[in-house]
Protein backbone atom coordinates (compact mmCIF):
# COMPACT_ATOMS: atom_id res chain seq x y z
CA UNK A 1 0.00 0.00 0.00
CA UNK A 2 1.42 3.36 -1.06
CA UNK A 3 1.78 5.88 1.73
CA UNK A 4 -0.18 9.11 1.12
CA UNK A 5 2.08 12.14 0.62
CA UNK A 6 1.79 14.75 3.37
CA UNK A 7 0.99 18.23 2.15
CA UNK A 8 3.64 20.89 2.86
CA UNK A 9 2.80 23.55 5.41
CA UNK A 10 1.77 27.04 4.31
CA UNK A 11 5.18 28.51 5.14
CA UNK A 12 6.94 25.71 3.23
CA UNK A 13 4.67 26.22 0.22
CA UNK A 14 5.27 30.00 0.24
CA UNK A 15 9.03 29.41 0.37
CA UNK A 16 8.85 26.94 -2.52
CA UNK A 17 6.74 29.36 -4.56
CA UNK A 18 9.25 32.14 -3.92
CA UNK A 19 12.05 29.92 -5.24
CA UNK A 20 10.35 28.03 -8.08
CA UNK A 21 7.39 30.28 -9.03
CA UNK A 22 5.12 27.88 -10.96
CA UNK A 23 3.08 24.91 -9.73
CA UNK A 24 4.84 22.62 -12.23
CA UNK A 25 8.32 23.43 -10.91
CA UNK A 26 7.19 23.23 -7.30
CA UNK A 27 5.78 19.75 -8.05
CA UNK A 28 9.08 18.68 -9.61
CA UNK A 29 10.96 19.85 -6.50
CA UNK A 30 8.64 17.81 -4.29
CA UNK A 31 9.46 14.66 -6.25
CA UNK A 32 7.09 14.49 -9.17
CA UNK A 33 3.91 15.81 -7.57
CA UNK A 34 1.33 16.76 -10.25
CA UNK A 35 0.76 20.50 -10.80
CA UNK A 36 -2.98 20.14 -10.10
CA UNK A 37 -2.20 18.78 -6.62
CA UNK A 38 0.11 21.71 -5.86
CA UNK A 39 -2.64 24.04 -7.04
CA UNK A 40 -5.11 22.25 -4.71
CA UNK A 41 -2.76 22.76 -1.75
CA UNK A 42 -2.43 26.44 -2.59
CA UNK A 43 -6.16 27.00 -2.72
CA UNK A 44 -6.68 25.21 0.61
CA UNK A 45 -4.08 27.48 2.21
CA UNK A 46 -5.29 30.67 0.48
CA UNK A 47 -2.06 31.15 -1.45
CA UNK A 48 -2.62 32.95 -4.79
CA UNK A 49 -0.99 31.72 -7.97
CA UNK A 50 2.33 33.33 -8.76
CA UNK A 51 1.97 35.96 -11.48
CA UNK A 52 4.85 37.07 -13.62
CA UNK A 53 5.44 40.85 -13.68
CA UNK A 54 3.66 42.70 -16.47
CA UNK A 55 6.93 44.20 -17.69
CA UNK A 56 10.15 42.21 -17.56
CA UNK A 57 13.46 43.57 -16.32
CA UNK A 58 14.92 43.26 -19.82
CA UNK A 59 12.08 45.33 -21.30
CA UNK A 60 12.37 48.06 -18.67
CA UNK A 61 16.18 48.15 -18.92
CA UNK A 62 16.13 48.37 -22.73
CA UNK A 63 13.73 51.32 -22.68
CA UNK A 64 15.80 53.07 -20.02
CA UNK A 65 18.95 52.57 -22.10
CA UNK A 66 17.13 53.80 -25.18
CA UNK A 67 15.61 57.01 -23.83
CA UNK A 68 17.20 57.73 -20.47
CA UNK A 69 13.95 59.41 -19.46
CA UNK A 70 11.17 58.00 -17.28
CA UNK A 71 8.40 59.90 -19.09
CA UNK A 72 9.40 58.84 -22.62
CA UNK A 73 10.10 55.27 -21.53
CA UNK A 74 6.74 55.14 -19.79
CA UNK A 75 4.93 56.33 -22.90
CA UNK A 76 6.24 53.29 -24.81
CA UNK A 77 4.56 51.06 -22.21
CA UNK A 78 1.48 53.22 -21.74
CA UNK A 79 2.61 54.20 -18.24
CA UNK A 80 3.02 57.50 -16.44
CA UNK A 81 6.44 58.88 -15.57
CA UNK A 82 6.04 57.85 -11.93
CA UNK A 83 4.88 54.34 -12.82
CA UNK A 84 7.92 53.67 -15.02
CA UNK A 85 10.19 55.04 -12.30
CA UNK A 86 8.67 52.54 -9.87
CA UNK A 87 9.31 49.66 -12.29
CA UNK A 88 12.90 50.83 -12.73
CA UNK A 89 13.36 51.04 -8.97
CA UNK A 90 11.83 47.60 -8.57
CA UNK A 91 14.58 46.12 -10.75
CA UNK A 92 17.32 48.27 -9.21
CA UNK A 93 18.09 50.14 -12.46
CA UNK A 94 19.68 53.35 -11.26
CA UNK A 95 22.73 53.99 -13.42
CA UNK A 96 22.71 56.65 -16.09
CA UNK A 97 22.30 55.12 -19.59
CA UNK A 98 25.44 54.66 -21.63
CA UNK A 99 24.37 56.98 -24.44
CA UNK A 100 23.94 59.89 -22.01
CA UNK A 101 27.51 59.40 -20.83
CA UNK A 102 28.73 59.33 -24.43
CA UNK A 103 26.73 62.46 -25.27
CA UNK A 104 28.51 64.25 -22.43
CA UNK A 105 31.83 63.18 -23.90
CA UNK A 106 30.73 64.41 -27.31
CA UNK A 107 29.92 67.78 -25.82
CA UNK A 108 33.64 68.20 -25.10
CA UNK A 109 34.67 66.72 -28.45
CA UNK A 110 32.17 68.06 -31.02
CA UNK A 111 34.08 66.56 -33.95
CA UNK A 112 33.67 62.99 -32.70
CA UNK A 113 31.23 60.58 -34.34
CA UNK A 114 28.90 58.25 -32.49
CA UNK A 115 30.15 54.69 -32.53
CA UNK A 116 28.14 51.59 -33.40
CA UNK A 117 27.38 50.92 -29.75
CA UNK A 118 25.46 54.18 -29.50
CA UNK A 119 23.60 53.63 -32.75
CA UNK A 120 22.36 50.30 -31.40
CA UNK A 121 20.72 52.02 -28.48
CA UNK A 122 18.35 54.07 -30.57
CA UNK A 123 17.61 53.70 -34.24
CA UNK A 124 17.03 57.20 -35.67
CA UNK A 125 13.41 56.27 -36.35
CA UNK A 126 10.50 58.72 -36.48
CA UNK A 127 7.05 57.77 -35.16
CA UNK A 128 5.86 56.90 -38.67
CA UNK A 129 8.84 54.62 -39.31
CA UNK A 130 8.38 52.79 -36.01
CA UNK A 131 4.66 52.22 -36.60
CA UNK A 132 5.26 50.97 -40.14
CA UNK A 133 8.06 48.67 -38.96
CA UNK A 134 5.78 47.17 -36.30
CA UNK A 135 3.12 46.36 -38.93
CA UNK A 136 5.43 44.71 -41.47
CA UNK A 137 4.53 41.09 -42.13
CA UNK A 138 8.15 40.04 -41.60
CA UNK A 139 8.24 41.90 -38.25
CA UNK A 140 11.11 44.26 -38.93
CA UNK A 141 12.75 46.26 -36.19
CA UNK A 142 13.26 49.29 -38.42
CA UNK A 143 12.49 50.56 -41.92
CA UNK A 144 14.31 53.05 -44.12
CA UNK A 145 12.91 56.09 -45.93
CA UNK A 146 11.87 55.22 -49.50
CA UNK A 147 11.78 51.49 -48.79
CA UNK A 148 8.66 49.59 -49.91
CA UNK A 149 7.42 47.08 -47.35
CA UNK A 150 4.43 44.78 -47.05
CA UNK A 151 2.29 45.56 -44.04
CA UNK A 152 -0.82 44.18 -42.36
CA UNK A 153 -2.95 47.11 -41.11
CA UNK A 154 -4.46 47.29 -37.65
CA UNK A 155 -7.66 48.82 -39.05
CA UNK A 156 -9.23 49.57 -42.44
CA UNK A 157 -12.00 52.11 -42.94
CA UNK A 158 -14.39 52.35 -45.89
CA UNK A 159 -16.45 55.45 -46.53
CA UNK A 160 -19.21 56.48 -48.95
CA UNK A 161 -17.41 54.44 -51.64
CA UNK A 162 -18.10 51.12 -49.88
CA UNK A 163 -20.31 49.96 -52.78
CA UNK A 164 -17.37 50.40 -55.18
CA UNK A 165 -15.08 48.44 -52.82
CA UNK A 166 -17.62 45.61 -52.58
CA UNK A 167 -17.86 45.41 -56.38
CA UNK A 168 -14.06 45.21 -56.71
CA UNK A 169 -13.90 42.63 -53.91
CA UNK A 170 -16.39 40.38 -55.67
CA UNK A 171 -14.50 40.67 -58.95
CA UNK A 172 -11.41 39.28 -57.20
CA UNK A 173 -13.20 36.01 -56.53
CA UNK A 174 -12.46 35.99 -52.77
CA UNK A 175 -15.37 34.77 -50.69
CA UNK A 176 -14.60 36.24 -47.27
CA UNK A 177 -12.82 39.30 -45.88
CA UNK A 178 -9.46 38.46 -44.27
CA UNK A 179 -10.38 39.84 -40.83
CA UNK A 180 -13.84 41.40 -40.33
CA UNK A 181 -12.89 42.59 -36.82
CA UNK A 182 -10.39 45.01 -38.39
CA UNK A 183 -12.92 46.49 -40.83
CA UNK A 184 -15.04 49.59 -40.17
CA UNK A 185 -17.81 50.66 -42.56
CA UNK A 186 -19.39 54.09 -42.19
CA UNK A 187 -22.01 55.67 -44.43
CA UNK A 188 -21.90 59.33 -43.44
CA UNK A 189 -23.43 60.41 -46.75
CA UNK A 190 -26.38 58.90 -48.57
CA UNK A 191 -25.16 57.02 -51.67
CA UNK A 192 -27.96 56.55 -54.23
CA UNK A 193 -26.08 53.61 -55.75
CA UNK A 194 -26.36 51.55 -52.59
CA UNK A 195 -29.08 48.93 -52.33
CA UNK A 196 -29.56 48.95 -48.53
CA UNK A 197 -30.77 45.36 -48.37
CA UNK A 198 -27.97 43.97 -50.55
CA UNK A 199 -25.33 45.89 -48.60
CA UNK A 200 -26.71 44.73 -45.26
CA UNK A 201 -26.72 41.14 -46.51
CA UNK A 202 -23.06 41.46 -47.56
CA UNK A 203 -22.05 42.96 -44.21
CA UNK A 204 -23.98 40.29 -42.31
CA UNK A 205 -22.44 37.49 -44.36
CA UNK A 206 -18.94 38.89 -43.81
CA UNK A 207 -19.63 39.29 -40.07
CA UNK A 208 -18.54 42.96 -40.06
CA UNK A 209 -19.66 44.34 -36.70
CA UNK A 210 -18.33 47.90 -36.84
CA UNK A 211 -20.92 49.56 -39.09
CA UNK A 212 -22.21 53.14 -38.72
CA UNK A 213 -25.00 54.88 -40.61
CA UNK A 214 -25.65 58.49 -41.61
CA UNK A 215 -27.52 59.08 -38.37
CA UNK A 216 -24.32 58.58 -36.35
CA UNK A 217 -22.47 61.48 -37.96
CA UNK A 218 -19.37 62.08 -40.02
CA UNK A 219 -17.29 58.94 -40.47
CA UNK A 220 -13.97 60.14 -39.06
CA UNK A 221 -15.51 61.79 -36.00
CA UNK A 222 -17.63 58.72 -35.20
CA UNK A 223 -14.68 56.33 -35.48
CA UNK A 224 -12.72 58.47 -33.03
CA UNK A 225 -15.62 58.63 -30.57
CA UNK A 226 -16.18 54.86 -30.70
CA UNK A 227 -12.58 54.15 -29.69
CA UNK A 228 -11.51 52.39 -32.90
CA UNK A 229 -8.44 54.64 -33.24
CA UNK A 230 -5.58 53.76 -30.93
CA UNK A 231 -2.03 55.11 -30.48
CA UNK A 232 0.70 53.26 -32.34
CA UNK A 233 -1.65 51.68 -34.87
CA UNK A 234 -1.62 51.83 -38.67
CA UNK A 235 -4.93 52.47 -40.45
CA UNK A 236 -5.81 52.37 -44.14
CA UNK A 237 -8.80 54.27 -45.51
CA UNK A 238 -10.34 55.39 -48.80
CA UNK A 239 -10.93 59.01 -47.78
CA UNK A 240 -8.03 61.44 -47.43
CA UNK A 241 -9.64 63.16 -44.45
CA UNK A 242 -8.67 60.10 -42.43
CA UNK A 243 -5.42 62.01 -41.94
CA UNK A 244 -7.21 63.41 -38.84
CA UNK A 245 -6.68 60.04 -37.11
CA UNK A 246 -3.13 61.15 -36.32
CA UNK A 247 -4.55 63.16 -33.41
CA UNK A 248 -4.23 60.07 -31.18
CA UNK A 249 -0.66 59.27 -32.27
CA UNK A 250 -1.37 56.75 -35.03
CA UNK A 251 -0.45 56.54 -38.74
CA UNK A 252 -3.05 56.81 -41.53
CA UNK A 253 -2.57 55.99 -45.21
CA UNK A 254 -5.16 56.84 -47.87
CA UNK A 255 -5.65 54.24 -50.63
CA UNK A 256 -7.99 53.73 -53.60
CA UNK A 257 -11.18 51.60 -53.47
CA UNK A 258 -9.50 48.97 -55.68
CA UNK A 259 -6.53 48.77 -53.29
CA UNK A 260 -8.93 48.54 -50.37
CA UNK A 261 -10.68 45.58 -52.01
CA UNK A 262 -7.29 43.83 -52.24
CA UNK A 263 -6.63 44.55 -48.57
CA UNK A 264 -10.06 43.13 -47.67
CA UNK A 265 -9.11 39.94 -49.53
CA UNK A 266 -5.48 39.50 -48.44
CA UNK A 267 -4.87 41.69 -45.40
CA UNK A 268 -1.72 42.99 -47.11
CA UNK A 269 -0.66 46.32 -48.57
CA UNK A 270 2.64 47.47 -50.08
CA UNK A 271 3.59 50.78 -48.50
CA UNK A 272 6.52 53.04 -49.33
CA UNK A 273 8.01 54.62 -46.21
CA UNK A 274 7.61 58.42 -46.51
CA UNK A 275 9.87 61.17 -45.24
CA UNK A 276 8.87 62.98 -42.05
CA UNK A 277 8.80 66.70 -41.24
CA UNK A 278 9.12 67.69 -37.60
CA UNK A 279 6.95 70.71 -36.80
CA UNK A 280 7.27 72.19 -33.31
CA UNK A 281 4.81 74.85 -32.14
CA UNK A 282 5.82 76.98 -29.18
CA UNK A 283 4.77 80.21 -27.52
CA UNK A 284 1.61 81.43 -25.86
CA UNK A 285 -1.79 81.69 -27.51
CA UNK A 286 -3.20 85.19 -27.68
CA UNK A 287 -6.81 86.10 -26.94
CA UNK A 288 -9.25 84.71 -29.55
CA UNK A 289 -6.49 82.62 -31.18
CA UNK A 290 -7.56 79.01 -31.63
CA UNK A 291 -6.19 75.87 -33.30
CA UNK A 292 -7.75 76.91 -36.63
CA UNK A 293 -5.88 80.24 -36.57
CA UNK A 294 -2.62 78.44 -35.75
CA UNK A 295 -3.07 75.99 -38.62
CA UNK A 296 -3.97 78.73 -41.12
CA UNK A 297 -0.78 80.55 -40.12
CA UNK A 298 1.27 77.36 -40.58
CA UNK A 299 -0.30 76.72 -44.00
CA UNK A 300 0.66 80.25 -45.01
CA UNK A 301 4.28 79.63 -43.97
CA UNK A 302 4.67 76.14 -45.48
CA UNK A 303 2.33 76.72 -48.51
CA UNK A 304 0.01 74.13 -50.08
CA UNK A 305 2.95 72.02 -51.29
CA UNK A 306 5.13 72.42 -48.21
CA UNK A 307 4.62 68.85 -46.99
CA UNK A 308 3.66 67.11 -50.22
CA UNK A 309 3.83 63.32 -49.83
CA UNK A 310 5.42 63.55 -46.38
CA UNK A 311 4.41 62.91 -42.79
CA UNK A 312 4.11 65.84 -40.39
CA UNK A 313 5.10 64.96 -36.84
CA UNK A 314 3.82 67.65 -34.47
CA UNK A 315 5.36 68.61 -31.16
CA UNK A 316 6.10 71.55 -28.90
CA UNK A 317 4.57 73.15 -25.83
CA UNK A 318 1.49 74.47 -27.64
CA UNK A 319 0.51 71.03 -28.98
CA UNK A 320 1.01 69.45 -25.55
CA UNK A 321 -1.55 71.93 -24.14
CA UNK A 322 -4.14 71.28 -26.87
CA UNK A 323 -7.28 69.21 -26.33
CA UNK A 324 -7.81 66.15 -28.51
CA UNK A 325 -10.43 68.14 -30.42
CA UNK A 326 -7.80 70.74 -31.32
CA UNK A 327 -5.31 68.03 -32.30
CA UNK A 328 -7.99 66.52 -34.54
CA UNK A 329 -8.19 69.84 -36.37
CA UNK A 330 -4.39 70.10 -36.48
CA UNK A 331 -4.12 66.70 -38.14
CA UNK A 332 -7.07 67.13 -40.51
CA UNK A 333 -5.86 70.47 -41.89
CA UNK A 334 -2.41 69.00 -42.56
CA UNK A 335 -3.91 67.78 -45.81
CA UNK A 336 -3.99 71.43 -46.95
CA UNK A 337 -0.18 71.31 -47.14
CA UNK A 338 -0.18 68.09 -49.15
CA UNK A 339 0.77 65.89 -46.19
CA UNK A 340 0.38 62.14 -46.59
CA UNK A 341 -0.08 61.66 -42.84
CA UNK A 342 0.03 63.72 -39.64
CA UNK A 343 0.90 62.50 -36.16
CA UNK A 344 0.38 64.28 -32.83
CA UNK A 345 2.29 63.14 -29.73
CA UNK A 346 0.79 60.62 -27.35
CA UNK A 347 0.50 61.97 -23.80
CA UNK A 348 -1.82 62.16 -20.79
CA UNK A 349 -4.43 64.09 -22.83
CA UNK A 350 -4.68 61.21 -25.30
CA UNK A 351 -4.76 58.63 -22.53
CA UNK A 352 -7.59 60.41 -20.70
CA UNK A 353 -9.66 60.71 -23.89
CA UNK A 354 -9.33 57.00 -24.71
CA UNK A 355 -10.04 55.78 -21.18
CA UNK A 356 -13.30 53.85 -21.21
CA UNK A 357 -13.80 54.04 -24.99
CA UNK A 358 -12.12 50.76 -25.88
CA UNK A 359 -11.01 47.93 -23.64
CA UNK A 360 -8.26 46.93 -26.09
CA UNK A 361 -4.70 47.50 -24.89
CA UNK A 362 -2.37 49.60 -27.03
CA UNK A 363 1.31 50.46 -27.20
CA UNK A 364 2.01 54.14 -27.94
CA UNK A 365 5.00 55.08 -30.09
CA UNK A 366 7.35 58.01 -29.60
CA UNK A 367 10.26 59.04 -31.85
CA UNK A 368 13.81 57.99 -31.14
CA UNK A 369 16.00 60.53 -29.42
CA UNK A 370 18.02 61.01 -32.60
CA UNK A 371 15.21 60.52 -35.14
CA UNK A 372 16.07 61.86 -38.58
CA UNK A 373 13.72 64.29 -40.35
CA UNK A 374 13.77 65.70 -43.85
CA UNK A 375 12.97 69.16 -42.44
CA UNK A 376 12.50 70.66 -38.98
CA UNK A 377 10.37 73.74 -38.32
CA UNK A 378 9.97 75.65 -35.07
CA UNK A 379 7.01 78.04 -35.15
CA UNK A 380 6.22 80.59 -32.45
CA UNK A 381 2.67 81.87 -31.97
CA UNK A 382 3.50 84.64 -29.49
CA UNK A 383 2.43 87.49 -31.79
CA UNK A 384 -0.25 85.61 -33.70
CA UNK A 385 -3.66 87.19 -34.39
CA UNK A 386 -6.92 85.53 -35.58
CA UNK A 387 -6.44 84.42 -39.20
CA UNK A 388 -8.68 84.01 -42.24
CA UNK A 389 -8.17 82.22 -45.57
CA UNK A 390 -9.27 84.14 -48.68
CA UNK A 391 -11.29 82.66 -51.59
CA UNK A 392 -8.29 83.23 -53.89
CA UNK A 393 -6.31 80.32 -52.44
CA UNK A 394 -5.88 78.01 -49.45
CA UNK A 395 -2.55 79.61 -48.53
CA UNK A 396 -3.71 83.19 -49.23
CA UNK A 397 -4.16 84.00 -45.57
CA UNK A 398 -4.37 87.30 -43.71
CA UNK A 399 -5.22 88.52 -40.20
CA UNK A 400 -8.98 88.86 -39.71
CA UNK A 401 -8.51 92.52 -38.75
CA UNK A 402 -7.28 93.30 -42.30
CA UNK A 403 -10.68 92.28 -43.74
CA UNK A 404 -12.88 93.70 -40.98
CA UNK A 405 -16.21 94.94 -42.35
CA UNK A 406 -16.37 92.75 -45.47
CA UNK A 407 -20.10 91.86 -45.84
CA UNK A 408 -21.12 88.19 -45.57
CA UNK A 409 -24.54 86.66 -46.26
CA UNK A 410 -23.93 83.09 -45.13
CA UNK A 411 -21.93 81.54 -42.28
CA UNK A 412 -21.42 77.79 -41.89
CA UNK A 413 -20.09 76.63 -38.54
CA UNK A 414 -19.26 73.00 -37.94
CA UNK A 415 -18.74 69.96 -40.21
CA UNK A 416 -15.75 67.66 -39.67
CA UNK A 417 -13.08 70.35 -39.29
CA UNK A 418 -14.75 72.48 -36.60
CA UNK A 419 -17.91 70.66 -35.60
CA UNK A 420 -16.99 69.25 -32.20
CA UNK A 421 -18.31 70.26 -28.79
CA UNK A 422 -15.39 72.64 -28.08
CA UNK A 423 -16.11 74.55 -31.30
CA UNK A 424 -19.83 74.86 -30.60
CA UNK A 425 -19.08 76.03 -27.06
CA UNK A 426 -16.80 78.83 -28.34
CA UNK A 427 -19.56 80.05 -30.68
CA UNK A 428 -22.25 79.80 -28.00
CA UNK A 429 -20.19 81.87 -25.55
CA UNK A 430 -19.95 84.69 -28.10
CA UNK A 431 -23.62 84.51 -29.16
CA UNK A 432 -25.15 84.19 -25.70
CA UNK A 433 -27.86 86.82 -25.13
CA UNK A 434 -27.18 88.27 -28.61
CA UNK A 435 -28.85 87.96 -32.02
CA UNK A 436 -27.56 86.90 -35.43
CA UNK A 437 -27.76 89.88 -37.80
CA UNK A 438 -30.92 89.73 -39.99
CA UNK A 439 -28.85 90.18 -43.18
CA UNK A 440 -26.97 86.93 -42.62
CA UNK A 441 -27.72 83.26 -41.96
CA UNK A 442 -25.74 81.18 -39.45
CA UNK A 443 -25.95 77.43 -40.09
CA UNK A 444 -24.50 75.07 -37.46
CA UNK A 445 -23.62 71.47 -38.37
CA UNK A 446 -22.42 69.29 -35.44
CA UNK A 447 -19.92 66.65 -36.53
CA UNK A 448 -21.82 63.75 -34.97
CA UNK A 449 -24.92 62.78 -33.04
CA UNK A 450 -22.84 62.49 -29.85
CA UNK A 451 -21.59 66.06 -30.29
CA UNK A 452 -25.15 67.25 -30.92
CA UNK A 453 -26.46 65.50 -27.79
CA UNK A 454 -23.65 66.81 -25.59
CA UNK A 455 -24.24 70.37 -26.80
CA UNK A 456 -27.99 69.87 -26.28
CA UNK A 457 -27.59 68.51 -22.74
CA UNK A 458 -25.34 71.40 -21.72
CA UNK A 459 -27.63 74.09 -23.11
CA UNK A 460 -25.47 75.22 -26.03
CA UNK A 461 -28.06 74.34 -28.68
CA UNK A 462 -30.65 76.48 -26.89
CA UNK A 463 -28.23 79.43 -26.84
CA UNK A 464 -27.61 79.09 -30.59
CA UNK A 465 -31.28 78.73 -31.50
CA UNK A 466 -32.26 81.70 -29.34
CA UNK A 467 -29.56 83.73 -31.09
CA UNK A 468 -31.14 82.89 -34.46
CA UNK A 469 -28.83 80.14 -35.71
CA UNK A 470 -30.14 77.35 -37.94
CA UNK A 471 -29.30 73.85 -36.67
CA UNK A 472 -28.74 71.38 -39.49
CA UNK A 473 -28.72 67.63 -39.03
CA UNK A 474 -25.62 66.23 -37.37
CA UNK A 475 -22.76 64.97 -39.48
CA UNK A 476 -23.53 63.49 -42.86
CA UNK A 477 -27.18 64.50 -42.81
CA UNK A 478 -26.13 68.15 -42.56
CA UNK A 479 -23.36 67.81 -45.14
CA UNK A 480 -25.53 66.28 -47.86
CA UNK A 481 -27.15 69.57 -48.88
CA UNK A 482 -24.17 71.82 -48.10
CA UNK A 483 -23.96 73.26 -51.62
CA UNK A 484 -27.69 74.05 -51.55
CA UNK A 485 -27.22 76.31 -48.55
CA UNK A 486 -25.34 79.00 -50.50
CA UNK A 487 -26.70 81.03 -53.39
CA UNK A 488 -24.69 82.18 -56.39
CA UNK A 489 -22.88 85.46 -55.80
CA UNK A 490 -23.10 85.28 -52.00
CA UNK A 491 -20.12 85.72 -49.71
CA UNK A 492 -19.79 82.84 -47.27
CA UNK A 493 -17.74 82.42 -44.11
CA UNK A 494 -17.07 78.78 -43.19
CA UNK A 495 -15.12 76.83 -40.58
CA UNK A 496 -14.59 73.94 -43.00
CA UNK A 497 -11.49 72.85 -44.90
CA UNK A 498 -10.75 73.56 -48.55
CA UNK A 499 -12.54 70.38 -49.75
CA UNK A 500 -15.88 71.71 -48.45
CA UNK A 501 -14.99 75.15 -49.75
CA UNK A 502 -14.67 73.71 -53.25
CA UNK A 503 -18.16 72.25 -52.92
CA UNK A 504 -19.55 75.61 -51.84
CA UNK A 505 -17.61 77.49 -54.51
CA UNK A 506 -19.19 75.28 -57.18
CA UNK A 507 -22.27 77.52 -56.97
CA UNK A 508 -20.10 80.59 -57.66
CA UNK A 509 -19.98 81.84 -54.09
CA UNK A 510 -16.96 83.47 -52.47
CA UNK A 511 -15.91 81.39 -49.48
CA UNK A 512 -13.60 82.49 -46.65
CA UNK A 513 -12.29 80.00 -44.07
CA UNK A 514 -11.96 80.96 -40.40
CA UNK A 515 -12.23 79.78 -36.79
CA UNK A 516 -15.55 79.25 -34.94
CA UNK A 517 -14.88 82.42 -32.90
CA UNK A 518 -14.48 84.54 -36.04
CA UNK A 519 -17.60 82.93 -37.56
CA UNK A 520 -19.73 83.64 -34.47
CA UNK A 521 -18.50 87.23 -34.10
CA UNK A 522 -19.11 87.89 -37.80
CA UNK A 523 -22.67 86.53 -37.53
CA UNK A 524 -23.53 89.38 -35.15
CA UNK A 525 -22.67 92.03 -37.76
CA UNK A 526 -23.20 90.24 -41.11
CA UNK A 527 -19.60 91.20 -41.84
CA UNK A 528 -16.15 89.75 -41.17
CA UNK A 529 -15.35 90.68 -37.57
CA UNK A 530 -12.25 90.26 -35.42
CA UNK A 531 -13.41 88.13 -32.45
CA UNK A 532 -10.78 89.45 -30.02
CA UNK A 533 -13.15 91.84 -28.24
CA UNK A 534 -15.79 89.14 -27.82
CA UNK A 535 -13.48 86.65 -26.06
CA UNK A 536 -12.52 86.98 -22.42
Amino acid sequence: MTRRRAAPTKSELLQLQKLYKTDEKIGERLGGVPAYLVAYWRRKKNIPKHSLPKFSEVEVRNLWERYGDDEKSGLELGLSKAAFYNWRRRYGIKEKPAFLKLEQLEFNFPGAKLGPTVNALYGKQSVAQKIIARCTVDEREKVEIGETVTIEPDLVVSHYDTVEIVDEFRKGGTEYIWNPNKVVVSYDCVDQRVDPRAMKDFIRRQRIKNVYDTRDGLCHQVILEKGHLLPGQLTLGTNRMGIAYGCVGMYFQAISPRQMAEVWATGRYNLTVPETIRLGISGRKGRAVYAKDIMLSIIKKLTVDGASGKVIEYGGSVVSQMTLSERFLLSSLSIEMGAQAAICPYDATTRRYLTGRNGVSYRPVIPDKNAEYSEIYQISIDQMLPQISLPTGTDDIKPVADLEGTPVQQIILGTLTNGRYDDIRVAAEILKNKKVHPDCRLIVIPASRSVYLEALNKGLIRVLVEAGAILAGSGGAGMTSLADMVSAGETCLATTGSMCRERLASVHAEVYLCSPATAAASALHAAITDPTRFVR
